[in-house]
């Protein structure tokens, strides 16, 4: 087994040097960008640009343990590439010593491979790095991993230019200025007020056979009136523009609407759907398993039951969120904690085999519904 060192010694505290570590937007600046998180357990997503040696495609990074501003322990991996990496903190004279470790296998040409990672961490590590935390230290604009330049994460401010024009053009400006503020102000002022009627005009209480619709990723509802087939020619009250009914009666402030007999989505059955990510260098197949629940309510209990080619121990690589049993060939996953509406939970059952390359599962289910594969 190859390994790869690299020890930083940062004038921060260990608190700074941290959240660096640990904050997605501060990742993003000096790092690669990813979703990582310390939380022991997931598995997260790198994205290298372009050109960075060493890092050349996407790879996963399985948290295993964390111990907050001291150590976090990752596994690494691609379709070339396994290893075990740990980020250390650690106080150091003035400052902290971070010292990174991989270990593991770097693919067929492992050598060449160590070499360019190194040039690529001392840039990330001893450069970028550094630049981030300065920037935290003198509390300058965050600009939420937006980096113009690779040296600095702040854009240079431009020099003052005198200006040729008089005085009186220049105090003629500002009064435009003001003016076109003003105008701006009014125009907003108009477009709130409107919305504010519109929502007011549309809160009537609707009648028993009002149709609900909603819009995508909205909070405004639109009502369509079915007129009631009661034999009747009287109108119903609705949100046509005509006059009201005289029998229509007024919304009252503070008289709670009628509740809903039913809601979209309750009861629906939870969905399953899963990816296969084969481990070239150490052999076997990860299952990575995604539950949703398309329903309005949490759902407290749930089983899923996988299919292994084989009758082999597995591994439950998201000890934090499932529990899991396994007899024979077939394993059961079932979670630690609810799973909330329109919500989704996912996890990974590792099949360490020598020689399993194109393997995969035989069957999955949820609650006896079979899964889809993606």
């Amino acid at each position: 087994m190859t390994e790869l060192r690299l020890d930083v010694d940062l004038p921060h505290p260990r608190a700074r040097v941290w959240r660096a570590l640990t904050e997605q937007r501060l990742l993003r600046e000096w790092f690669v960008p990813t979703d990582l998180a310390p939380h022991p357990g997931e598995t997260f997503r790198a994205f290298p640009p372009p050109g960075l040696a060493g890092l050349a495609t996407p790879f996963d990074l399985d948290v295993v343990e964390v111990t907050a501003q001291r150590r976090m322990a990752m596994h690494w991996r691609d379709d070339h590439t396994h290893t075990e990496v740990t980020w250390e903190l650690a106080d150091h004279e003035q400052g902290t010593r971070l010292t990174l470790l991989q270990a593991g296998f770097f693919g067929v040409d492992g050598t060449r491979r160590r070499r360019e990672l190194r040039r690529s961490y001392q840039f990330m590590f001893g450069e970028q790095l550094p630049l981030t935390l300065d920037r935290l230290a003198t509390g300058e604009v965050d600009l939420g991993g937006v980096v113009a330049d690779l040296h600095t994460a702040i854009p240079r401010r431009r020099e003052a230019v005198p200006l040729d024009e008089p005085p009186a053009a220049a105090e003629g400006g500002s009064r435009r200025m003001r003016l076109l503020s003003l105008a701006g102000a009014v125009v907003l002022v108009v477009l709130v007020s409107t919305a504010a009627a519109v929502m007011i005009g549309g809160g009537a209480d609707p009648g028993p056979d009002t149709e609900a619709a909603h819009g995508l990723d909205s909070g405004v509802q639109a009502a369509a009136t079915v007129p009631a087939a009661t034999g009747s020619g009287t109108p119903q009250p609705g949100l046509s523009g005509g006059t009201a009914s005289p029998g229509a009666t007024p919304l009252v402030s503070g008289t709670p609407l009628p509740e809903a007999t039913g809601s979209a989505g309750a009861g629906a059955p939870l969905a399953a759907s899963y990816k296969t990510v084969a481990l070239l260098g150490l052999g076997g197949f990860d299952t990575e398993v995604t539950v949703r629940n398309a329903g309005a309510a949490a759902v407290d209990r749930w089983t899923v039951v996988l299919t292994m080619p084989a009758v082999k121990t597995v591994e439950n690589r998201s000890p934090a969120v499932v529990g899991m049993a396994q007899s024979g060939a077939e394993v059961t996953v079932t979670p630690l904690a609810s799973l909330a509406a329109d919500g989704s939970v996912t996890f990974t059952i590792r099949f360490p085999a020598l020689l399993a390359l194109g393997q995969s599962i035989t069957a999955c289910t949820v609650d006896g519904i079979a899964c889809t594969g993606r």
